[in-house]
């Protein structure tokens, strides 16, 4: 199955989503590369609002993450870029970054989105730890679900950035360090809420505060955390103590059980009979 326009063809590499709203696919974009989702919407009385939204919204040239709507055969599509790869949120539970390299995936997502002009509702969409792709050079890329465009245009973008900077930064959050990156933190939904280029300033003047700076170093700054710390360094010495004792035991045990053999005969059990059969004793 091939989607087509008069200029570019969509041939059909998989299905998302298909209802009586809409039918949602990966395609593959034969003109540009790579791979796009398109949403196909079945419902005509939606399309004069919707692409004169889409008009009045979307810069292509700059966005170029939204690559064209069309008609075909009766049904207004939006066709997406779309990257496939390990998201955000994997390669955060999967691989020990180092905090420069999540400040350096904090940049790059944010400059991306302010490289690509991306709308208010675009944003809130690719904004996602489940929607951004990472590269296993730390590129990113943004997944579009746009699934709700026909009956709900809201912005979630602040809300998401929020979400998606908190996630980077949640192993300096619970130790409470640095102070500068805890700053910023704290004034993220306000900086959230204004334009895109003033938090990406923000935001690279910090990263350019903390260059070379080693965040396992500082001693964390909550009472709690400081305990639990010392807990766990005490507990890993008493393993390695505990395992030693217990190799000392076995061992003492193996000794003792090679010079005092007849204490195990001692305890073995004694039987007078077999059945009817008498076992003679004395013998």
């Amino acid at each position: 199955m091939t989607i087509s326009t008069y200029e570019h063809d969509y041939p059909v590499t998989g299905v998302k989503e298909t209802n009586e709203l809409y039918d949602s696919y990966i395609c593959r974009n034969v003109s540009g590369g790579g791979l796009c989702r398109i949403l196909s919407i079945k419902d005509r009385s939606l399309f004069p609002s919707l692409v004169s939204w889409l008009t009045d919204t979307v810069d292509p040239e700059a966005f170029t993450d939204f690559i064209e709507h069309f008609n075909c055969d009766g049904r207004l599509c939006i066709v997406m870029r779309y990257t496939q790869g390990l998201t955000l949120e994997k390669k955060l539970s999967t691989e020990s970054l180092s905090l420069s390299e999540r400040l350096e995936l904090g940049r790059k997502i944010l400059e991306r989105a302010v490289l690509q002009d991306i709308p208010e509702y675009f944003l809130g969409k690719c904004f996602s730890p489940g929607c951004i792709t990472v590269a296993p050079d730390l590129t990113v890329s943004f997944n579009y679900p746009i699934e709700d465009i026909m009956t709900s245009r809201e912005c979630t973008a602040q809300v998401n950035t929020v979400r998606v900077l908190r996630l980077l930064f949640a192993r300096e959050t619970e130790r409470k360090v640095p102070e500068l990156l805890m700053d910023f933190l704290e004034r993220l939904p306000e900086l959230a809420a204004g334009s895109m280029i003033d938090l990406y300033s923000e935001y690279y003047a910090l990263c350019t505060a903390l260059e070379g700076f080693d965040a396992e170093s500082e001693q964390p700054k909550t009472f709690w955390f400081t305990l639990w710390d010392a807990i766990k360094r005490v507990f890993t010495k008493m393993k390695t103590i505990f395992i030693l004792l217990l190799l000392l035991a076995a061992l003492g045990y193996l000794i003792y059980t090679i010079f005092d053999p007849g204490k195990s005969n001692k305890n073995e059990p004694q039987y007078d009979s077999i059945g009817t059969v008498k076992i003679d004793q004395t013998r």
